[in-house]
């Protein structure tokens, strides 16, 4: 366990291969036990990790768990054994029947802490396999950090993270399942929204590929001035990296974007001939 002000994160930069839902638990076993042996406190796994992203509206109807179904309890058994936080991507269904594109945020005692849906749905895919989140969650406090979460092309989008940011987060996790040729998110865009936030982000991906598209990796954590803190390229890789909440206060001096920003309406003047 980390000391106070700092805690230790780990992102699973997976492979896709065994995209089926007891290889995928089986695989989050031996993440958990390998981040185990590296003081990992909060552990990410990519977006759709239970099931594979790409997977097609039959098999994710047919795939698809309620938030506190009987992957959710293998995996909050796993996360009180390891006494650490986990955070996991999969198909949820709600009592309706809608089937989202969601994450579970599971806490070191096994509490179901948060489950976000993802709100800004990416082509086909997202949009043939799930039905929009409604909204974004508040920032929860874990190790003395509020963390706020988004999914993948929610973070493409700088309201959103701004609108975490404003709401108090200092960290904002992301699971994705980005593609190529796409690799300018998370070069680019990634120390963007950590820059002119003043917040880390964490960007959980994939490598490898499925049947439509071939995901590039480069998994990464920013820290609030838009350096990377790790970086992954291609291949299966447990990310390790100490966060320090005095990073965040520091970069907040330097420039506090929140403090300074301001709403305004836009208006256009027409100027006469």
């Amino acid at each position: 366990m980390s000391d106070a002000g700092q805690f230790r994160v780990g992102i699973y930069q997976s492979s896709t291969e065994d995209a089926n839902v007891p290889a995928r638990l089986n695989k989050l076993k031996d993440g958990v036990l390998s981040a185990v042996g590296r003081g990992v406190d909060l552990l990410v796994f990519p977006e759709m990790y239970l099931t594979g992203y790409a997977i097609g509206l039959e098999a994710v109807k047919t795939l698809a768990e309620f938030a506190n179904g009987a992957s959710m309890q293998v995996i909050a058994a796993c996360a009180r054994v390891a006494k650490m936080t986990i955070v996991y991507g999969y198909p949820e269904r709600d009592q309706a029947g809608f089937v989202y594109n969601s994450i579970n945020v599971i806490s070191s005692s096994g509490e179901l802490l948060q489950t976000y849906r993802k709100v800004m749905l990416f082509g086909n895919v997202d949009r043939t396999q799930f039905s929009p989140g409604q909204g974004y969650c508040l920032p929860i406090m874990l190790h003395g950090f509020r963390i706020g979460f988004g999914i993948c092309y929610d973070v493409e989008f700088p309201e959103v993270a701004r609108a975490l940011a404003l709401a108090g987060a200092e960290m904002l996790v992301v699971p994705t399942a980005n593609m190529r040729p796409f690799e300018s998110v998370s070069d680019r865009l990634i120390p963007a929204r950590a820059q002119e936030n003043g917040i880390f982000v964490v960007y959980a991906n994939y490598f490898g590929h499925d049947e439509i598209f071939d995901y590039f990796g480069k998994s990464v954590i920013c820290d609030p001035f838009g350096n990377d803190v790790i970086r992954a390229e291609t291949g299966e890789h447990l990310l390790v990296a100490d966060i320090h909440h005095d990073t965040v206060r520091s970069a907040r001096v330097l420039n506090d974007y929140l403090n300074d920003y301001r709403h305004a309406a836009i208006h256009i003047r027409v100027m006469e001939a």
